[in-house]
């Protein structure tokens, strides 16, 4: 399944870049853009890394992405792999996305409870 997402304010560091397509290839998810098709992040439900994790979100984010309380969110970790290290998981900054309206940020925590580096395996 695919689905178009804008993020108004791009993402951090691809600030250009403003529609992509989320692919689900269940559990992973890989959000290309549309316009740089070598632009492509690996991705995880949140839930899967860790099932207690709070979601942290500013007002200005969920302003940007329409979200009410009773919004449908998606919250995923982008996924980094390097070679001879274990994958890691940015809990800090998740990728939120409003299924509701198609809108997404990448909603920087205001905090320091979760790390940019979470181990997925050692």
């Amino acid at each position: 399944m695919t689905h178009t997402l804008e993020f108004p304010h791009g993402i951090p560091a691809f600030e250009t870049e403003r529609r992509f397509r989320l692919i689900d290839r269940e559990p992973l998810l890989f959000l290309e853009s549309e316009t740089n098709p070598e632009l492509s992040f690996l991705l995880l439900p949140i839930a899967l890394i860790d099932p207690d994790y709070q979601l942290s979100i500013s007002a200005e984010d969920r302003e940007t992405i329409g979200a009410s309380e009773a919004s449908d969110l998606l919250c995923l970790a982008v996924i980094t792999a390097a070679e001879d290290l274990p994958p890691t998981a940015n809990l800090l900054a998740p990728v939120v996305v409003n299924l509701d309206s198609g809108r997404a940020v990448q909603a920087v925590r205001s905090d320091r409870v979760y790390s940019h580096k979470k181990t997925l395996c050692s």
